[in-house]
């Protein structure tokens, strides 16, 4: 779908270009009038602006997913480097949950004479699970933002997300409910 719409885009403004050529070359202006109806069809046919970030496997250099201490005390930190996450855009940040790499101690990337990462804590009301895309869970960005508007660090400092592992489990088992299997024994049609 996404792929035909920029066809479809593309194709649209070459013949905007030719209806143009054509009414300056043959002074005519049922070309111009054509030309002038056709960015209307070209508003239509604009490829969508991407609202979320995914973080897929191509990230991971920028991007790194760990699970610390599993238990009730468990935590996930999300940490990135500073510019990775688009806070203006204020969609959603999603990650895949396959995409945890569990680490027995907690690991301290400080390092003698750096200052201390900014580090934001997801709330379960921030977390919600993609709606077509399963196992991947999102983090509204927007209620981040306007939670650190008192506090002393902005967004553009933060480079660091803390989940409680606990909301991660609840998210994780909300979604596998809404998962419908088929059975045998139920009327639906199956391939």
């Amino acid at each position: 779908m996404h792929k035909m719409k920029t066809r479809l885009f593309a194709a649209s403004l070459v013949a905007f270009a030719v209806l143009l050529g054509l009414a300056v070359y043959y002074e005519s202006t049922v070309y111009l009038y054509a030309a002038s109806a056709l960015p209307i069809l070209i508003v239509i046919w604009l490829p969508d602006i991407e609202r979320h970030q995914y973080i897929r496997p191509k990230h991971r250099k920028r991007v790194s997913l760990r699970v610390h201490s599993g238990g009730v005390n468990g935590k996930v930190t999300i940490s990135f480097d500073p510019g990775f996450v688009r806070w203006r855009k204020a969609g959603k940040l999603y990650f895949h949950l396959d995409s945890l790499k569990r680490e027995e101690a907690p690991e301290t990337n400080m390092k003698p004479g750096k200052a201390a990462d900014a580090g934001l804590p997801v709330l379960s009301y921030d977390l919600s699970a993609h709606p077509s895309k399963p196992g991947w869970i999102g983090i509204d960005l927007k209620q981040l933002a306007e939670r650190t508007a008192g506090l002393s660090v902005t967004t553009d400092e933060v480079t660091r997300l803390t989940i409680r592992l606990g909301d991660l489990e609840e998210m994780a088992v909300r979604q596998m409910a809404n998962a419908v299997p088929v059975t045998s024994g139920s009327k639906q049609m199956q391939a």
